[in-house]
């Protein structure tokens, strides 16, 4: 459970940050947390019930940070399609 806490407080970092996140890296850490994740619930009898609570409080947390940082992507991504779409109408008529 200690090597979960420190992958979750990694990615708590690295989602904590406003701007552009890293997605490789962002992928990795979270293909080691679901492979940390199916280890853990491959022994169940090892795992501390208030432990394993917070570990799915924090697995919720970091979906909604990365779902956060999704939608902004989308957003900033739908503006620089309107932009493009604009110049090129604009252009059409120079």
């Amino acid at each position: 459970m200690q090597r979960l806490n420190q992958l979750d407080n990694q990615l708590e970092a690295m989602l904590a940050v406003e701007g552009e996140v890293d997605s490789e890296q962002l992928q990795q850490l979270l293909q080691q947390r679901d492979q940390l994740l199916q280890q853990l619930m491959a022994q169940p009898e090892h795992l501390d019930k208030a432990e394993w609570q917070a570990a799915v409080e924090r697995t919720s947390y970091l979906l909604a940070r990365i779902r956060h940082h999704r939608d902004i992507s989308a957003s900033q991504l739908q503006r620089q399609q309107h932009g493009q779409r604009s110049m090129q109408v604009y252009n059409k008529f120079r």
